[in-house]
């Protein structure tokens, strides 16, 4: 009898838990905290992302996904048990059609490793998250984060696709207090547009520095044909060199997707391509400008993932001195 008990205890803690089926993948938030916690805080945010591993090995990768960020911060109630709110989480989960990329309870001794996750460069620094308290009395505290991730001795991260979304949640318990947090992301590409080429920091940092990394300029996958999109870039660089004398390098650079010898032809290519975009668009004279294509060689970001790689694809302008 007390077996069936508990039995029928830990399956209405997991029928506790919002239905993960894929109408309710449409909104923000998919789960519930578990039957009787308190929402201590949450951070949201339009655009970051979480950062996980499949493993607990210190050389295992640290991979990440981007998107729409919801992470909250939860009490679980009196009586519960670490091992039974990780359990109800795992298996609405699983029933929900998610794929549990790693579950596990780390122990003490391994929590080392959540925090090589949680940190930047991976990920955002919690010190920069605001977690607004449930209670709008203000933020969360610093300190009662860091007992999440800092102490954690249990960790989960799955993710599902359905109905064109995909989604991935992290779940981490506290082993030092009775915290656990609750992240939940749907996978977003970046807005574009939010930030366009200026000609006053075109000025100043190529002042300062001697060059500048163009992001506006945009090219069709795998070829050196310039987007519509790029034409206001091109304008406010031709504008520059309107404005002033001497010569430039246009260098083109490239991620390290792909053999060396393509990414080397294909940066050429680019750089060329801006170039003959501002003398027979823009009337540049061509003798102030020389192309240069140095593919993966100079990244100014790793490689490993897609925000890194996005960095490195790049046009500068580099001032010449002769």
């Amino acid at each position: 009898m007390r077996g069936r008990d508990a039995v029928s205890r830990f399956a209405l803690g997991a029928l506790l838990l919002l239905a993960c089926d894929a109408s309710g993948l449409a909104g923000q938030e998919i789960l519930s905290g578990f039957e009787g916690s308190t929402e201590l805080g949450s951070y949201r945010a339009d655009f970051d992302r979480l950062a996980y591993a499949r493993s607990l090995e210190r050389d295992a990768p640290v991979e990440a996904v981007e998107g729409a960020l919801l992470s909250r911060l939860f009490a679980k109630p009196d009586g519960r048990s670490n091992l039974e709110v990780f359990r109800s989480y795992e298996r609405e989960l699983m029933a929900g059609g998610f794929d549990i990329h790693f579950a596990s309870a780390l122990g003490s001794p391994m929590s080392f490793r959540l925090k090589q996750i949680y940190d930047p460069p991976h990920t955002t620094s919690f010190r920069e998250r605001v977690y607004a308290k449930s209670d709008g009395s203000g933020r969360v505290g610093a300190l009662d984060l860091a007992f999440v991730v800092g102490a954690a001795d249990h960790y989960l991260i799955a993710s599902r696709t359905a109905a064109g979304e995909e989604r991935w949640v992290a779940v981490l318990l506290s082993g030092s207090r009775p915290y656990y947090m609750v992240e939940e992301l749907t996978l977003e590409a970046m807005e574009e547009g939010t930030v366009t080429l200026d000609l006053e920091a075109l000025r100043s940092e190529i002042a300062a520095s001697g060059k500048i990394a163009i992001y506006d300029i945009h090219f069709a996958t795998g070829t050196a044909e310039i987007e519509a999109r790029s034409a206001d870039a091109l304008a406010v660089i031709a504008t520059y060199l309107q404005e002033t004398s001497g010569g430039f390098y246009i260098v083109g650079h490239t991620d390290d997707t792909g053999s060396l010898d393509n990414n080397m032809r294909l940066s050429e290519a680019r750089a060329a391509a801006v170039r003959k975009a501002l003398v027979d668009t823009h009337g540049i004279d061509a003798s102030r400008l020389e192309t240069r294509g140095v593919g993966p060689l100079a990244p100014v970001s790793s490689n490993t993932d897609d925000v890194g790689r996005t960095l490195n694809r790049r046009v500068e302008i580099v001032q010449r001195l002769s």
